[in-house]
């Protein structure tokens, strides 16, 4: 099989990436207690760019502690203590070559649990309606979240600010860039929805002002990292929910974010009331909205949603998107970029959309994968060890 349209190089920003597969961010619980790369979460980062791909997009990693995931094992970059784990990171997968950008994020917003507090732009709490699930997880279906607290001004000035810290910290540490986490209906997703923003200040009340808080980040993002570094952003298309944004507003949305200063559009779909559509059962069901996306911007797009390689080969080599971004492919087999481009395709471990990953997951353990015993023990097998280190500098030594 010759899919050589995915093993072309692509610019994001200022960086080359060496092909076009990324792998997407995957929460994998397997952080230390405080936030701190572990070395299972080194382990499972280093297997991944080992396997070839081009670009690692760390997965939803909390710029602050506050709003985060309700278990432990989350990523959280908000301190320096945790600096050491994160240069580790980044060098491991730039010892093979590929580039890694952290998502990074201001909280989970009204998908909050166990003890974190439910917030958002509005009071509007989570209500997950019927048929709004795929098939294995219509456990979910009627659950009911907490009651949201609406953000003051004064909070969301200092949330930028800490969001603005972990951006420098992130770039301190080695890192490529940072992708901002604006999909799926959690924290600042929220706050770029008609659904879930009601406010009537600079930060909600029309179309313009619920970006208030995504530009602000893209500005203060910039300010702390400077030109070199990647910006990108993940933002859902449509919502596909009765009064949430719609794909043409998206379209609005990416245009000003491109003119501000993103660096690529990494596209999902849905929100926390339509997951069949942020996972759906038919691979290739986000592409439309992605196609849509690329023709309203110049910067790269990437979109999920690939097992096949052909499939992900189509899409690029017919311009759909600049880049395929696989995560429970890469899950079920780290190698499939490496199988690919040597045209062992025959050999893939191929993902059996279990959803095992994501069950797991959701009862407070670590992330497994059916087909791949592997995932989660990465840190017992020396293959997936982090290689030496390549020669660098040290961090630029602050006092006070």
């Amino acid at each position: 099989m010759n899919c050589d349209s995915l093993f072309n190089p692509v610019k994001l920003g200022k960086k080359e990436i060496k092909n076009r597969i990324a792998f997407a961010p995957t929460v994998m619980a397997t952080a230390g207690p405080d936030g701190e790369v572990s070395d299972q979460a080194l382990c499972h980062y280093t297997a991944r760019a080992k396997g070839g791909a081009g670009l690692i997009i760390v997965e939803h990693t909390m710029a602050h502690n506050r709003y985060g995931f309700s278990g432990n094992g989350g990523l959280c970059f908000h301190q320096d203590k945790n600096l050491a784990g994160m240069m580790d990171l980044a060098d491991a997968a730039h010892a093979f070559d590929a580039a890694i950008v952290v998502q990074l994020s201001l909280g989970v917003g009204r998908a909050s649990g166990g003890g974190k507090e439910s917030v958002g732009p509005s009071c509007v709490p989570l209500k997950i309606p019927e048929g709004s699930m795929p098939k294995k997880l219509k456990m979910l279906e009627g659950f009911s979240g907490p009651k949201t607290r609406k953000l003051p001004i004064s909070e969301l000035e200092e949330l930028e600010d800490l969001y603005a810290e972990a951006v420098f910290r992130i770039k301190k540490a080695g890192f490529d860039g940072i992708e901002i986490h604006a999909a799926h209906g959690y924290f600042l997703a929220a706050f770029l929805s008609p659904l879930m923003n009601h406010r009537n200040d600079r930060y909600g009340g029309s179309k313009e002002k619920r970006m208030t808080l995504l530009l602000n980040l893209i500005r203060k993002s910039r300010e702390a990292a400077g030109d070199d570094f990647i910006i990108g952003l993940r933002i859902s298309g449509d919502e596909h929910i009765h009064g949430g944004r719609s794909l043409d507003e998206t379209l609005k949305i990416v245009s000003v974010a491109q003119k501000k200063g993103v660096d690529y559009i990494h596209l999902s779909s849905g929100t926390l009331e339509s997951w069949k559509h942020t996972f759906p059962e038919k691979e290739g069901a986000i592409l439309p909205e992605a196609e849509a996306v690329k023709k309203a911007v110049s910067i790269p797009v990437i979109c999920p949603n690939f097992h096949s390689p052909s499939l992900a080969d189509q899409a690029v080599s017919e311009g759909k998107v600049d880049m395929v971004s696989l995560s429970r492919s890469l899950l079920a087999d780290p190698r499939w970029p490496n199988k690919v481009r040597e045209g062992r395709v025959d050999e893939i471990q191929k993902c059996a959309w279990c959803y095992g990953c994501m069950l797991t997951l959701m009862q407070g353990l670590r992330t497994r994968c059916l087909v791949n015993p592997d995932v989660g023990r990465e840190r017992f097998m020396p293959e997936y060890f982090p290689p030496p280190r390549k020669k660098r500098g040290f961090p630029e030594l602050t006092i006070g």
